[in-house]
């Protein structure tokens, strides 16, 4: 695969992060793609300092840090770059990046880019950083219109419960229950007396 093909499915082609150093000094650091390579940029706003790493650079790499591929070279980069344990130090008109802990952690040299590239880099980065915001942005409004589209569902099936639990059976809950045959109305629990017939004489 080509370095394009490689880092894209690493997906370390956009990361970025900002990094304080001596508790007051910012810097921004974050990755590029080309066409044929991966960089590393550094950036206090002012100064720029890259690393651009060609697939012969990528190999290079993957050997310091005793890694068996690029493409698993490349995971543990993100995933100690997206823990955020960064550190940055200066050597002369240089520095260098430090990105995670420990004897596992990933050590370039980052050298100042020059006038012209420095100008184009940081405008590059400007931009898309403002993306990515208007991109967040998006996504935070559509998240926004799915919460309130699931309170009004929500709203309108608890009307309908309500109005489910109006049922007849319940409405007619009071109704009168008709007496059984032969009881009596005004006391249901007696039965009728029958009306006297009288006393019959049979006739001689």
């Amino acid at each position: 695969m080509s370095v394009f093909e490689v880092v894209s499915k690493a997906k370390v082609d956009n990361l970025h992060c900002t990094v304080i150093c001596n508790g007051c000094k910012k810097y921004l650091c974050f990755t590029k793609l080309g066409s044929k390579s991966w960089s590393l940029q550094v950036t206090d706003g002012i100064d720029l300092w890259l690393l651009d790493l060609d697939e012969a650079g990528l190999e290079n790499h993957k050997d310091l840090h005793e890694s068996p591929s690029v493409e698993v070279f490349l995971s543990k980069f993100r995933n100690e770059f997206n823990s955020g344990i960064i550190s940055i130090g200066h050597i002369g008109s240089n520095v260098t990046l430090s990105v995670g802990s420990g004897a596992a952690n990933f050590n370039f040299n980052l050298a100042e880019a020059k006038s012209a590239e420095k100008k184009i880099e940081l405008q590059s980065i400007l931009f898309k950083l403002a993306d990515s915001v208007s991109q967040l942005e998006k996504e935070l409004s559509a998240v926004n219109e799915q919460m309130k589209s699931l309170r009004a569902e929500k709203s309108s099936s608890s009307g309908i419960s309500a109005l489910m639990d109006l049922s007849p059976k319940k409405a007619g809950g009071n109704k009168t229950k008709p007496n059984k045959a032969g009881m009596s109305v005004i006391n249901p629990s007696s039965r009728k007396r029958k009306a006297a017939a009288g006393v019959v004489f049979e006739e001689s």
